[in-house]
């Protein structure tokens, strides 16, 4: 196997990597309060000491090779633009705060703020998540109201207040963990650490809106077709390579 081809497998796997999570954030592109994810790579030596062994590839020739590998995928937290809707079911989050949910996995946030009411007079998402209040415990609204959202999350019916929504803050630079379904884990602790600070409470819940993603499809799509390219590219070098080993196999045979 030529050397080359190692430094090649490596990229074409970071990169196919780099295409599943633009896809996702390009599917997701225009749904409410998404936040798109990057992915992060560093440069590694590989330990080949096998391959070196099998007589496969010269020590010499790994001097000067580095091999590329993802490492982490993140969400970027940064605000998305607002657009009105003037459904009073419809809240978007200005600043660093998150919206409370409860599912059958826990609690988690999100920036998603179409909700509804449930038969049961439960204020939900639309995907049926409970949204909680600022103690952790479901919200009931009184049948046949036009909620009145104010800018600290208190709803209030007819001027009383009835509940308030349960919003956590998010420091900016958080990493937080981003489920199948777009919600986020509440930061955990760092292991055998204290708690992370809490972020400073800078939000403001606008009624009758709702934030988009914080995605730009056109840029998405550039990206897309930029890594699928340097793919490809890749790909042609593990196959021209395998090839070249083929031949040179015959010709020693």
């Amino acid at each position: 196997m030529a050397n080359g081809i190692y430094v090649a497998v490596s990229g074409s796997i970071a990169r196919l990597d780099q295409l599943d999570v633009l896809a996702n954030d390009l599917a997701n592109a225009k749904t409410p309060g998404f936040k798109h994810d990057t992915v992060t790579f560093e440069s590694i030596r590989a330990d080949l000491a096998e391959a070196v062994d099998a007589g496969e590839v010269e020590p010499e020739a790994l001097v000067d090779k580095d091999f590329v590998q993802s490492t982490d995928t993140h969400a970027r937290l940064s605000q998305g633009a607002l657009q009105r809707t003037n459904n009073p079911l419809d809240i978007g989050l200005m600043g660093n705060g998150f919206l409370r949910v409860a599912t059958d996995r826990g609690e988690r946030l999100t920036r998603n703020g179409r909700l509804m009411v449930g038969r049961d007079g439960m204020l939900r998402t639309l995907r049926g998540h409970a949204v909680l209040d600022n103690r952790g415990r479901t919200i009931r609204l009184p049948p046949a109201i036009t909620p009145e959202i104010a800018g600290d999350g208190t709803i209030r019916n007819d001027g009383r207040a009835v509940a308030k929504l349960g919003v956590t803050a998010v420091r900016p630079e958080a990493r937080l963990l981003k489920d199948r379904e777009g919600l986020f884990t509440p930061e955990p602790p760092p292991a055998g650490g204290a708690p992370p600070a809490k972020a400073a409470n800078a939000w403001e819940v606008m009624q009758g809106y709702l934030e988009q993603s914080n995605s730009s499809p056109v840029k998405l799509m550039t990206e897309l077709i930029e890594v699928q390219r340097n793919f490809e590219a890749l790909h042609q070098v593990i196959s021209t390579s395998s090839e070249m080993d083929r031949t040179a196999t015959r010709l020693t045979g």
